[in-house]
């Protein structure tokens, strides 16, 4: 039967002078569905709402090349090239051009032994631009990226959800930081490496301290600090959780959990190491020691560290110690 306005196509019925709709590779059950959208269907949901930042050219380049179709080999060798429409771990759905329509061939996922997905070369781009410090490029590219693979990572190698753990990063320091939350929630199942569980567990903690989700950012950084020592490459959940006992006026344990970090840093570079000396500042300040605030304030600045303008809370800190630093040039160097 065939319709103009749905544009369906019905099995073994061939649309008036079309071609008769070809048999699906074994393996695979048909059925049949609009051509309208299907390309769009995977890009344009999950991309963010920012500005583009690559050349309208180039980028139209990079969306036709991730359009491309992706092919499934199946365990009997036969291949059939598509769209992917629908994906779950059971099931995957593939649309392929049939005529003025399409036909939709469904595989159990257990019959599928290699999926090849266009655009491999763009993931070396992105991290080329990520090290460069193009970050406005690389979060726009990441994001084409994870709206034409997201759908398929529970039917891609683990290598391939380990990739977008950078991309977590990148969102997290976007206008739309919220949408680290829900791109983690997704990555977690696929991921089994240690070291990238481990990566993942950061930025899932300093999501929930980013967007000031304190009653879930607290559990994980104690559990944090139990599993990880103070002199390790961060300090991640030594500032989360000095931060929040410095919330309560804990300062005692909130100078202690601060300066763990500080006290056994190595020469090599530790992330959040600036957020410890703040929080340790805060609480010297709340403890009345302003002296030793200040002392430890100027070395901070000796050592290189900016202010973390991220973390609201600690701005008023920073404007009470600098009052204080200003109001008494004669503290004393740090040693």
């Amino acid at each position: 039967m065939w319709s103009f306005t749905r544009r369906l196509l019905s099995v073994g019925v061939p649309p008036l002078g079309g071609p008769t709709p070809t048999q699906p590779p074994k393996g695979g059950t048909p059925t049949i569905s609009t051509w309208l959208g299907t390309l769009s269907l995977l890009i344009t949901p999950v991309l963010p709402t920012v500005a583009f930042a690559i050349p309208v050219d180039e980028r139209a380049a990079i969306e036709a090349d991730l359009m491309e179709p992706i092919t499934l080999k199946l365990k009997n060798r036969n291949t059939v090239t598509g769209n992917a429409i629908r994906v779950s771990e059971e099931q995957i759905q593939i649309a392929t051009a049939e005529g003025a329509g399409e036909i939709i061939f469904t595989f159990q996922t257990d019959a599928i032994s290699e999926i090849s997905v266009p655009g491999e070369s763009y993931k070396s781009v992105a991290t080329e631009w990520m090290l460069a410090g193009n970050t406005e490029d690389a979060l726009e590219l990441m994001s084409m990226l994870y709206a034409q693979r997201g759908p398929l990572l529970p039917l891609l190698p683990a290598s391939e959800s380990h990739f977008f753990t950078y991309y977590v990063d990148l969102v997290l320091n976007s206008p739309k930081p919220a949408r680290a939350i829900a791109i983690i929630q997704t990555l977690r199942p696929q991921i089994e490496h240690p070291a990238a569980l481990r990566a993942l567990d950061d930025s899932t903690l300093k999501s929930y301290q980013t967007l000031e989700l304190y009653e879930q950012a607290v559990p994980l950084a104690e559990v944090w600090v139990a599993r990880r020592k103070p002199f390790g490459e961060s300090a991640l959940g030594y500032y989360v959780l000095g931060a929040a006992r410095l919330r309560s006026e804990a300062y005692e344990e909130a100078l202690d959990l601060a300066l763990r970090p500080i006290v056994f840093a190595s020469p090599i570079p530790t992330d959040h190491l600036a957020e410890c000396y703040a929080v340790a500042i805060g609480a010297a300040l709340g403890l009345r020691e302003r002296s030793y605030a200040a002392t430890l304030f100027k070395e901070m600045q000796t050592r290189g560290f900016e202010w973390p303008v991220q973390n609201r809370s600690l701005q008023a800190t920073l404007k009470e110690i600098s009052q204080y630093i200003q109001d008494h040039e004669d503290i004393p160097e740090s040693h």
